[in-house]
C-alpha cells in the first residue's frame, strides 16, 4: 500500500504491485497478489492456496500475513519515509468483490532538532495502560480490539536524520483507543535514549492520525522522564 493526502486534506491508500491479500472462504484460506499500482482499486490473482468459487461469504485480510486463523498485530513496524507499511485492513463479503476497512489508526511523531544539534533516530517504542500489539478481534465499528498488553515498537533500517527547519514524520500503527499515558521511547543512534510520557490521554481513532509534534536535543537522551503534551488529531483518511 501506499498513502498520499489528497488536495481536502485527507489521505488516500493506493494499491501497490505485488500486495497480497489473505482470502478465506469458511473452510479454506488462500493468498491472492496484484499487480495493479498506485490506484484505489485493483483485481487480485490467487498465488497460494485454492478457495470456492460460490462461498457464501468471504473474509479478506491485508497485509496477507493476516488469516482468520492468525489475527495478530505485529510488535516490530518498519520505518517508511513519509509512508506506512502494511497497514491492517479487513473486508467481509457475500462474494469477490472486496470494500476493505482499516482496522487500526497512526500515531504520528513530527520530530525536530534543536539548532545546531545532529539527532539521528534508530527507533521509537510505545507502551500504553492497554495492548498495541498482538491477537485482535474486530468490533461492530470495524476497529481492530487486541486482547494483550504488549507495545509496538518502530524501526528505522538506517537512522533518520532530523532537521530544524522541518519535521520528519514517523507513523505507528497503532489500534483505536485512548492511551492514558502514552509512554515512548525513542533511541538514537548510538544507542541513547530519551523517555517520554504523555500527561495526559491521547486518543487514537480507527482510519485516523494523531499527531504529536516534539523537538529533540542531544542532550534531551539519557535524562530522567519527561512529560510531552496531548496533542491534535485533525488528519484523518478518506473512508476505507
Amino acid at each position: 500500500l501506499s498513502s498520499y493526502a489528497n488536495n481536502d486534506g485527507y489521505y488516500s491508500l493506493n494499491w501497490t504491485s505485488g500486495d497480497a491479500i489473505s482470502i478465506y472462504d469458511g473452510v479454506s484460506t488462500a493468498v491472492y497478489t496484484t499487480d495493479d499500482n498506485d490506484t484505489s482499486t485493483a483485481e487480485f490473482v490467487c498465488s497460494e492456496g485454492k478457495i470456492s468459487n460460490t462461498a457464501t461469504q468471504y473474509i479478506a485480510f491485508y497485509p496477507s500475513t493476516i488469516t482468520t486463523t492468525n489475527m495478530v498485530l505485529p510488535t516490530t513496524q518498519n520505518f517508511i519515509d513519509q509512508n506506512i507499511e502494511n497497514f491492517p485492513m479487513r473486508a467481509v463479503s457475500g462474494n469477490k468483490d472486496l470494500a476493505f476497512k482499516n482496522l487500526c489508526g497512526i500515531i504520528r511523531f513530527c520530530l525536530k532538532s534543536e539548532e545546531s544539534e545532529q539527532v539521528e533516530v534508530s527507533s521509537i517504542s510505545l507502551s500504553a495502560d492497554k495492548g498495541m500489539s498482538g491477537a485482535f478481534t474486530v468490533g461492530d465499528d470495524n476497529a481492530a480490539v487486541v486482547s494483550g498488553s504488549n507495545g509496538v515498537v518502530l524501526n528505522c533500517a538506517e537512522p533518520e536524520m532530523l532537521y530544524t527547519t522541518s519535521d520528519t514524520d514517523f507513523n505507528i500503527i497503532v489500534p483505536q483507543g485512548v492511551y492514558n499515558p502514552l509512554k515512548v521511547k525513542i533511541c538514537d543512534a548510538n544507542g541513547k535514549e530519551v523517555n517520554l510520557v504523555s500527561e495526559g490521554a491521547i486518543t487514537v481513532k480507527r482510519s485516523e492520525i494523531t499527531r504529536i509534534t516534539l523537538t529533540l536535543a542531544k542532550s534531551t537522551f539519557e535524562t530522567s522522564l519527561e512529560t510531552i503534551p496531548i496533542t491534535d488529531s485533525d488528519v484523518d483518511f478518506t473512508e476505507r
